[in-house]
């Protein structure tokens, strides 16, 4: 708001155009010759000069939001006031130059300071006491008291008075109309609600009343009844408030000086009136002052809402939350992602130390102790993981790291720190460390296999008999079919990690299909019953064949030889339903659903068979189709794993 102008730029909407040009022109005209017309024409003035200037006010104003552009305006305006107000055209003349020029030198040396009309800024506020309502309004009062000296309408003798009330006149006018223009020109109250708009509004009537007894209704000597009423306006409003009351108090005391409601001493009104402009002129800066600190104080609250939303968003998004630990009181503060990251509602737990430790997870809570006391002890940063218990949850992994803060003594004052939720890498690693485990065994097992065979086979083959020979064959195609799954599985792993795996969807017989897989199959270690139905269904044949096949590979891994494993299909509903029943041990309830996670074995054993890849596999070929697969138990005990497939697929 109300960056540098230009002499042709308009603050406000950028650049001014012939006919805006002229428009403003004009308005400022009317309202310059207009304010003028009134100040002069009080009881107040002496002849041309007159404690009661709102021209300069108003002139900076426009200068300052509009443009210097706009001085031919001042000038003309200025010129018409004074020649209508009984000054001759010389002296109308020479005292325009001073009413323009003062303006010109206000705006100009405002505007060299990246002045901001808001007046939200302390600097701004001192800048337009500074620099416009003193040192700008010298020029008038200097060069129309000079003029007037010159024409021989004011004495010698009388100069100092007759400057300093021209210049009293000027500065008020910079100090009450000016900032008035100013700040109604952002329009501050659009950021106002209805309860905020219908409270000024009573408080400007309350103002009103309140001034207007004090100053027109004879309770002059009791000025201090406005003072709360211009504070209240001043911290509820900021400048809005400090303008409009600072204006309201000087409009209503002047005029209860030209009324003589207010007889203070025995001077003229004239003087009166200056005393008036005296009183309530520190009531402006004062206000003006107090207004720029509030609007410093709510932009740098604002800023720091915003800096912490942020600091919060991004801590959300990491993991991290900070923590302090104030050691004397043994209270710590947490952030808002620590909370969460604990489980937590904000403010629902009194946190301590001790309790700290509790929630960290037994194995690890001496750990935890033994680093904060080497910290207490050495001084130094720590860095150190370790898990958090949660309720009906796995142990969240978190990494703390922090630091003594200590007082001149050397006792510890408070600890700060952060904790980074690190559950995931943990996962990963687990997960590396699990897949390097669990291929580097699965892999070996087949590779022995083919090894061993292929070399007996490649030594001693013409010395074997047909049957040996035969078996050893059929070994070494089982190992082979068995890496080829493995390496598959991984493969398509890979595939629909990258997204590479759209299905490709036609219409086929699931239960024909199913017999395919299964005759191909079939172990000599298990029986396998099938029964079937002949149901149509629009599915990406071959990853229906791969889903079966690593179901019954799962029962063959999970029950003893010998066992029977019994695969069906049937129509249900608008879909399939495929089973794989086994009479093994079946899945405990609490797994059925992370059993299908990756790498993930029956009941976390890992000496279970398999790699834990199968089941993944499954869940993602179903999920391609839009269905769903889940576990169920067997009247028996063991594990029926059920795949639904829609039938059809729209889109």
């Amino acid at each position: 708001m109300g960056g540098r102008a230009t002499d042709g730029s308009d603050v406000l909407t950028g650049p001014l155009d012939r006919k805006r040009y002229a428009a403003l022109s004009a308005a400022l005209f009317a309202a310059y010759v207009v304010a003028a017309k009134i100040g002069i024409e009080l009881e107040v003035a002496e002849g041309l000069i007159t404690p009661v200037w709102a021209p300069t006010g108003i002139a900076l104003a426009a200068l300052l939001l509009y443009g210097r552009r706009l001085w031919p305006a001042v000038a003309l305006a200025a010129f018409v006031a004074n020649v209508t107000s009984g000054a001759s055209i010389p002296e109308a003349a020479f005292i325009t130059v001073g009413n323009t020029l003062e303006a010109v030198v206000g705006a100009t040396l405002l505007l060299r300071i990246d002045f901001r009309p808001a007046l939200d800024r302390v600097r701004d506020v001192f800048a337009l006491i500074g620099l416009a309502a003193i040192a700008s309004t010298i020029i008038a009062a200097t060069n129309g008291t000079t003029t007037l000296l010159i024409s021989g309408d004011v004495d010698s003798s009388d100069y100092g008075s007759a400057w300093l009330l021209w210049w009293l006149g000027d500065a008020m006018g910079n100090l009450v109309v000016a900032p008035l223009l100013l700040v109604l020109a952002q329009r501050p109250w659009r950021e106002l609600d209805g309860k905020r708009l219908v409270e000024g509004g009573l408080l400007l009537v309350l103002l009103v009343t309140v001034t207007a007894v004090v100053f027109l209704g004879g309770l002059w000597r009791y000025p201090h009844l406005v003072f709360p009423l211009l504070v209240w306006a001043t911290l509820r409003f900021n400048q809005l408030g400090a303008v409009v009351s600072s204006f309201v108090v000087t409009v209503l005391a002047v005029a209860g000086a030209v009324r003589g409601t207010t007889p203070i001493g025995e001077g003229s009104a004239t003087e009166v009136a200056q005393i008036m402009e005296g009183l309530t002129g520190g009531f402006a800066v004062s206000l003006l002052i107090l207004g720029a600190i509030l609007a410093e104080r709510s932009t740098a609250g604002k800023e720091l809402a915003r800096t912490h939303a942020g600091l919060a968003e991004a801590q959300q998004l990491a993991h991290i939350g900070s923590w302090e630990w104030d050691v004397p009181e043994n209270k710590v503060t947490w952030s808002a992602e620590l909370y969460r990251l604990w489980g937590l509602e904000p403010g629902g737990e009194e946190l301590t130390y001790e309790w700290y430790l509790d929630s960290v997870h037994p194995e690890d809570r001496e750990l935890v102790r033994s680093m904060v006391e080497r910290a207490f002890t050495a001084g130094t940063p720590f860095s150190f993981e370790h898990r958090v218990s949660q309720p009906d949850e796995r142990p969240r992994w978190i990494h703390s790291r922090g630091r003594v803060i200590r007082d001149d003594s050397g006792a510890p004052l408070r600890m700060l720190g952060t904790a980074q939720d690190i559950t995931d890498r943990k996962r990963i690693e687990e997960l590396r460390d699990s897949i390097l485990s669990t291929v580097s065994h699965e892999l070996r097992t087949p590779l022995t296999a083919i090894l061993g065979f292929s070399m007996t086979l490649e030594d001693k083959g013409e010395r074997l008999d047909e049957e040996t020979r035969s078996a050893m064959v059929t070994s070494l195609s089982q190992q082979a079919r068995k890496l080829d799954r493995l390496l598959s599985d991984l493969l398509d792993i890979d595939r629909l990690r990258r997204g590479f795996v759209p299905p490709n969807f036609q219409e086929t017989d699931v239960g024909l299909l199913v017999e395919h897989v299964v005759t191909a199959f079939t172990p000599s270690s298990h029986a396998i019953a099938v029964r079937t139905e002949s149901v149509s269904a629009q599915v990406d044949a071959p990853k229906v064949e791969r889903i079966v096949d690593n179901l019954i590979a799962n029962a063959v891994n999970h029950t003893p030889p010998g066992s029977q494993i019994s695969v069906g299909v049937e129509a249900n509903g608008d879909g399939v339903l495929i089973t794989v029943d086994d009479n093994g041990p079946g899945v405990a309830e609490s797994d059925r659903t992370s059993i299908f996670d990756l790498f993930t074995r029956g009941g976390g054993n890992a000496f279970v068979p398999g790699t834990g890849i199968g089941l993944s596999l499954v869940s993602q070929f179903t999920a391609l189709h839009g269905g769903r697969v889940w576990v169920e138990e067997t009247p028996s005990g063991g594990a029926s794993f059920r795949v639904f497939l829609p039938a059809r697929h729209t889109g």
